[in-house]
């Protein structure tokens, strides 16, 4: 076994194809496919299920992942540390968000300052991203927790609070605050199961012993304030995600605590290595002064 297999099995891990490895480490396919082959005869087991022009690990592949992103995390460490500038160069990080109006002022701040790294960034809710950085599947994930966990490194972004989305001109729309009370028995367009949103909104509901009408259940937010502005339903958003269409307005609610983080989340063998650390000192600078 040599770095070079490793190097292998973990872009192809991570890229998903023999062909997309080949292009991100700037080698032939043959070449990728002979490390691997290689690789598995060390180990003497399969490292990938073969499909069709895409792959998926094995039992044994997924075994073997973590040692092979955190190897690949110290290189982008050592490298940075020789360089002239100190900075991350090359390298390949994976971020998940559950919604892209945090993610996208660091995304922009990180390209111009390290151009030579691969970004793959993928939107979920914050159960499933939390989820897929302690499976290994991405490296950093900004997601929605009421508190930091203590089996991930959490920097807290900004303070989020749900706010009742109402359709223009509905009585609600302008006032500064809607008391909880007055929420009992309305029928409401909801996120799926899972979503961070949902669960704020209806544990700061239960608290309270008031209860509305699930009208509809959607798969994204952009779904739900598309069926508010038709009509279907009041909705609810984090603060920072409302945006600006004049169709709809977002309303705090009294009486009721629903707020919570949002947090840029690592494993903590990652945060402090190569590209996943370059990520978060970053986020740290550009939250600083946040809320």
């Amino acid at each position: 076994m040599n770095f070079v297999q490793l190097r292998a099995f973990h872009a192809v891990a991570n890229h998903g194809s023999f062909s997309a490895a080949a292009q991100f480490l700037g080698v032939s396919q043959p070449a990728v496919t002979v490390q691997i082959k290689a690789l598995e005869e060390t180990l003497g087991a399969r490292l990938f299920h073969r499909g069709g022009s895409t792959v998926e690990l094995t039992d044994y592949g997924r075994e073997l992942l973590p040692d092979a992103q955190k190897i690949a995390k110290i290189l982008e460490t050592i490298e940075a540390r020789f360089s002239a500038s100190r900075t991350v160069k090359s390298g390949y990080l994976s971020i998940g968000a559950c919604a892209p109006y945090l993610l996208v002022p660091l995304l922009r701040r990180f390209c111009t300052q390290h151009p030579g790294v691969r970004l793959d960034v993928r939107l979920g809710n914050s159960r499933t991203l939390i989820e897929d950085v302690l499976t290994h599947q991405i490296d950093l994930a900004v997601a929605t927790l009421k508190a930091p966990r203590e089996d991930l490194a959490c920097l807290k972004l900004v303070t989020q609070r749900v706010l009742v989305l109402v359709p223009a001109g509905h009585p609600w729309d302008g006032r500064p605050a809607v008391p909880v009370a007055d929420l009992e028995g309305e029928s409401f367009v909801l996120r799926e199961e899972g979503s961070m949103t949902r669960a704020l909104f209806e544990d700061g509901l239960a608290a309270a012993g008031v209860r509305v009408h699930l009208a509809l259940e959607l798969q994204s937010r952009e779904a739900v304030k598309e069926a508010v502005a038709g009509g279907l339903g009041l909705g609810i958003v984090l603060d920072h995600e409302l945006g600006s269409d004049p169709r709809i307005a977002g309303i705090p609610v009294e009486g009721a605590d629903m707020s919570a983080g949002e947090y840029l989340t690592a494993l903590p063998d990652y945060a402090g290595l190569g590209t996943v650390k370059a990520f978060i000192d970053l986020a740290r600078i550009e939250y600083a002064d946040a809320p």
